[in-house]
């Protein structure tokens, strides 16, 4: 026989476990005790032979070369945070992502004037950053943008001299404006893009 004392933790448990759910339909969201952050929807995986490669996407027509891969600084100190490519100065650049901007940097040529064009992915929570180029001057934050759209021109915005013209590619978990340090900074902040890559069509080549 249940006293009196277990008869309330029963009906107080009861109690607990209705009103989550009511809760939830009057609000929309569990109470902040029970409340779960929802993970990055997952990415299904394209095989290899259906993948297009980054660099004809980058640039359709002739497509391009990848010059300086992920970690791949041979020369410069620190690591490089994302994919550069290279194809020729004032080429079209386009979105490998469907995603709003959320950040424009025009910048200008030459070293100080780095521009930066960040791209985020809501339902994966990754954000794909493009440097170097020259934005597009119909470009907006807030705006989105499609797969394949040109968003911008190759050019040498914050590098030092015109035959140095590249997009550096960069992806990054979570929702960033700028992309991660690379010169003369010895941590990594991103992960290996490949798999990301891989998961929406592309060969990193």
């Amino acid at each position: 026989m249940m006293d009196s004392r277990s008869r309330k933790w029963t009906i107080t448990g009861i109690v607990s476990l209705v009103a989550v759910p009511a809760a939830m339909a009057v609000t929309g969201q569990a109470p902040a005790a029970h409340a779960r952050t929802r993970p990055a929807a997952p990415v299904a995986q394209v095989s290899s032979s259906a993948r297009t490669n980054m660099s004809y996407a980058l640039y359709k027509a002739r497509g391009g070369r990848i010059t300086t891969g992920f970690d791949g600084y041979v020369h410069t100190p620190g690591r490089h945070e994302g994919i550069d490519f290279a194809r020729r100065l004032n080429a079209p650049v386009h979105s490998l992502v469907n995603g709003k901007i959320i950040y424009i940097a025009r910048g200008g040529t030459g070293r100080a004037g780095l521009s930066t064009i960040s791209i985020y992915i809501a339902y994966l929570r990754k954000t794909v950053i493009y440097l170097h180029t020259a934005p597009l001057r119909t470009l907006r934050t807030g705006q989105s943008v499609r797969h394949g759209q040109v968003i911008a021109v190759e050019s040498w915005h914050g590098v030092k001299d015109r035959p140095s013209a590249h997009t550096h590619v960069e992806m990054r978990p979570g929702w960033h404006k700028h992309a991660a340090d690379s010169t003369h900074d010895d941590r990594l902040d991103n992960p290996n893009p490949g798999p990301f890559w891989n998961s929406l069509g592309y060969n990193v080549r």
